[in-house]
């Protein structure tokens, strides 16, 4: 398993280096950037000596040009991938000294050494070999130590050789279900991931996990248990961020003013960003929100339907209240844990999709303000 591209996913968050964003994140920064310098065009001129040394070791033989040129390949892509999150936050100095042992001249001569003696190995009669008569050539650590270099140099050969198509399969994707995003009758995991599995499919990912300690946050001294994910390819990592970011409601959006992508992190349908708008009001810059605001196309309360609830159920309080059929001080009370109810919901997408609307009835509200009082 490649070593280089690993994420720590916590709560909704996701850790690359020492990086914390809400999941999703990266999958939206893929695509806004997927256009932006070419990022994937000039990612996919670099692998002809990958390929070329990629085939050649599954057949036994290799060409010390095609892998020292497969090491130097990768050092281009490595020159370019920064600009691509999360590949800033990662150690790229790490990565090229890697790359730089691995493609080493020492290793291509180890490698070329592994196929002569496997070779005399494996010319040996099969009734000699059944009865351990073994040719000088085999050495047990020595042809160990040699799959173990060869496994790790293909690894990371499949990994770069494919990262191009990579970008360009999870880029043609994620844009395909952002623009049926409105498909769905409400914007949260229930009812976005039909749409999700539709588009993506069932992609089997090879990634490696294990559990490790993490601070709370960055101030925090206590320690939480997270998951830590090795990635194979970056399709699986990218796709693995979208579907985490999924299971917390979190999605992608394109801003209906500057036209680029943003992560919703919340049932509401929203349809402009919280970015610089490329249009100016009175000759100054706002966001795209307060844009559409002024030009009369701002998003209504009633389409969040977690305000919408907490709205109809504050104006039926004051209905009550205002007829007498419940006191002042009880109103306020039930008022105050409607607010609770509301922030909560906007905070955790779950409890908004499912318990939220149970909360707000009418007979829980009551009897939970009432239990409050006494």
């Amino acid at each position: 398993m490649n070593p280089f591209l690993t994420a720590d996913y916590r709560d909704g968050r996701v850790r690359t280096g020492d990086k914390t964003y809400a999941a999703g994140a990266y999958a939206v920064h893929l695509l806004n950037q997927y256009y932006k310098n070419d990022t994937a065009a000039r990612l996919s001129v670099y692998k002809r000596h990958g390929w070329n040394a990629a085939e050649q070791l599954p057949a036994g033989y290799l060409n010390h040009d095609d892998f020292a040129m497969a090491g130097t390949e990768i050092g281009y892509i490595l020159d370019t991938l920064p600009n691509l999150k999360p590949f800033g936050a990662l150690d790229i100095a790490a990565e090229r000294s890697r790359i730089a042992e691995l493609f080493s001249e020492q290793n291509a001569e180890t490698i070329t050494r592994f196929f002569v003696c496997r070779s005399a190995v494996e010319s040996r009669d099969q009734d000699e070999l059944n009865l351990g008569f073994l040719p000088k050539e085999y050495d047990e650590a020595f042809f160990r130590e040699a799959n173990a270099l060869i496994a790790e140099i293909a690894d990371t050969l499949a990994f770069y050789n494919a990262i191009s198509e990579d970008m360009q399969k999870a880029h043609r994707q994620l844009t395909v279900f952002a623009d049926r995003v409105e498909e769905a009758s409400r914007f949260d995991e229930e009812h976005l991931l039909p749409i999700a599995l539709e588009v993506f499919g069932k992609t089997p990912f090879v990634s490696k996990t294990e559990y490790i300690p993490q601070r709370k946050n960055a101030k925090s001294s206590a320690f939480v248990v997270a998951r830590r994910l090795y990635f194979d390819r970056y399709y699986s990592f990218i796709i693995t961020d979208f579907f985490e970011g999924l299971h917390y409601g979190h999605y992608p959006r394109r801003c209906g003013i500057c036209k680029r992508y943003f992560l919703m992190t919340s049932a509401r349908k929203q349809k402009y960003c919280n970015g610089i708008s490329p249009y100016e009001v009175r000759g100054k810059k706002v966001t795209c929100r307060k844009y559409a605001a002024s030009v009369n196309r701002k998003e209504l309360a009633a389409a969040n339907p977690v305000v919408d609830l907490y709205n109809r159920r504050c104006a039926a309080i004051r209905t009550e209240k205002g007829r007498k059929t419940i006191t002042e001080e009880f109103a306020k009370a039930v008022q105050a844990l409607a607010k609770e109810y509301k922030q909560k919901a906007q905070q955790d997408a779950g409890y908004a999709s499912k318990q939220y609307i149970l909360d707000m009835s009418r007979e829980r509200l009551y009897a939970k303000a009432d239990k409050r009082l006494k």
